[in-house]
């Protein structure tokens, strides 16, 4: 049985994550180099340009091929938001900033990008494959709840949102 989704479907999400990144990373201006938000949107248009070579060989390339490189391209993205918050952590020493970003955008994207590629299913493909990315889904939720309660503890959560006194 075919999945009801194609799998241009984790391209256009990439392409979403990208324009993301790039608003996100335009928001923090200072603490990134000026040229991140540039390359992030250059990153956005070449997932078009996947999508037009993807339309052109629509009939060329079968559906195993067809998500396989659109898979890489998520993963691509993907990888890009866990190095932008190991950069905030790392790099910048900017923990409060990259705990915020690990609970607000990193896990919450793994996760619902998780989930799809899960439900995607491929007739050319055995299941093993699914039921390790549906073993995936369910690790990374847990690991989503733990990275919650630790990284928005009440002590970071009071040093966020109060005012410092002069």
């Amino acid at each position: 049985m075919a999945s009801p989704l194609l799998p241009e479907f984790f391209t256009l999400l990439a392409i979403n994550l990208f324009q993301m990144l790039s608003l996100l990373t335009c928001l923090l201006d200072e603490r990134l180099p000026k040229a991140v938000p540039y390359i992030y949107q250059f990153a956005a248009l070449a997932g078009y340009a996947n999508m037009l070579i993807s339309k052109s060989f629509f009939a060329v390339f079968d559906e195993y091929m067809r998500f396989w490189y659109c898979f890489l391209y998520l993963v691509v993205a993907l990888g890009n938001i866990v190095a932008i918050n190991v950069y905030l952590a790392i790099s910048r020493n900017l923990w409060t900033i990259a705990k915020v970003w690990a609970s607000a955008v990193t896990m919450p994207t793994l996760l619902v990008s998780m989930f799809f590629v899960s439900t995607y299913s491929i007739t050319q493909v055995s299941q093993l494959p699914l039921l390790v990315l549906q073993i995936g889904l369910v690790l990374s939720a847990v690991l989503m709840g733990v990275c919650v309660s630790i990284f928005l503890s009440p002590d970071l959560i009071r040093r966020i949102f109060t005012r410092r006194r002069r």
